[in-house]
């Protein structure tokens, strides 16, 4: 068998078993418009539902901050009345060491000679 005549005996077995499995031209690309399609439209719903929550940011980061509410406090009362004292030295903890004076000595290991250690 020439290499021809295998190639077309091949294409013939080859249609005989796709025959009525692959779809036609133009259902596939129809189905594949159609599923475009669909992704840019979720891509436009996307963005605007990202603008939205972008406007809703601005706008809600533009508001005047709301005053706090003083249903339980009187902000006069408050700022007279009260007073601030240190606390007791029997509060604060005991000091052990100063650092500054009883710092020990270190013996260094190595020699220096010119910079360079020996």
């Amino acid at each position: 068998m020439t290499e021809n005549e295998l190639a077309n005996t091949l294409r013939r077995a080859q249609a005989r078993l796709e025959d009525g499995r692959v779809a036609p031209f133009e259902e596939v690309f129809s189905a594949a418009a159609a599923r475009v399609r669909q992704r840019q439209l979720r891509q436009r719903v996307a963005g605007g539902a990202v603008a939205a929550a972008v406007v809703a940011a601005v706008v809600v980061s533009l508001l005047p901050p709301a005053e706090p509410d003083w249903r339980f406090v009187d902000p006069e009362t408050f700022a007279s009345d009260t007073s601030w004292a240190a606390p007791s030295d029997v509060l604060l903890p005991e000091r052990r060491f100063d650092i500054y004076d009883e710092i020990p000595v270190l013996i260094e290991s190595t020699e220096s000679d010119g910079g360079a250690l020996l």
